[in-house]
């Protein structure tokens, strides 16, 4: 079966195409913000990661465990917490596997995240280009439909700042630090 450059099939992307020409014919086709056929798209695919990442928690916790997967031994799933999560394509919502033990960690939506990176280096982008926290929230409104506060742009861009700081005073290693010889005659 043939696939894209992302290991897509061709067929799956034909289909996609076929449902935003529908789509387009009957009215319009909302690609970002609430709504859009992006943010439904991305909570499909973010569900589908997160699923597999508990699999291979509870597979690597199964090994640690001697391979013991009975119920009062082992570790196994314990149901979904619902998690709203602001993307760069829109508000989408995802359930959130939980295991017995409470020992699993998502990386790709870190337990307390409400964003995703790509949203923070929009904001820190938009800032850059010299837009106020009150310009950001707009633009997000209008472009992405995301609703967020001045406060919310400040903490991201504050964080931002921070890691600055601490790079800037972070220890030289002295092997790297080139020396400088007068030159003397």
């Amino acid at each position: 079966m043939p696939v894209s450059d992302n290991g897509l099939s061709l067929e799956l992307l034909e289909e996609l195409a076929a449902l935003a020409a529908e789509k387009t014919a009957a009215g319009g086709l909302r690609l970002r913000g609430e709504g859009g056929i992006l943010p439904e798209l991305a909570q499909h695919l973010v569900q589908a990661a997160l699923e597999a990442e508990m699999d291979l928690h509870l597979a690597g916790e199964s090994v640690l465990a001697g391979g013991r997967g009975s119920r009062s031994s082992g570790n196994m799933r314990n149901g979904y917490r619902a998690k709203k999560v602001m993307t760069e394509v829109g508000p989408v919502v995802v359930s959130v596997p939980r295991d017995r033990l409470g020992t699993f960690r998502p990386g790709l939506l870190p337990k307390y995240a409400r964003r995703t990176g790509a949203l923070d280096e929009m904001v820190l982008s938009l800032t850059g280009k010299g837009l106020t926290s009150g310009e950001i929230v707009a633009h997000l409104a209008e472009v992405y439909g995301i609703t967020t506060s001045k406060e919310t742009v400040s903490t991201v861009t504050d964080k931002a700042l921070e890691s600055m700081a601490e790079w800037r005073t972070r220890p030289l290693d002295p092997g790297r630090i080139p020396l400088i010889v007068a030159n003397q005659r």
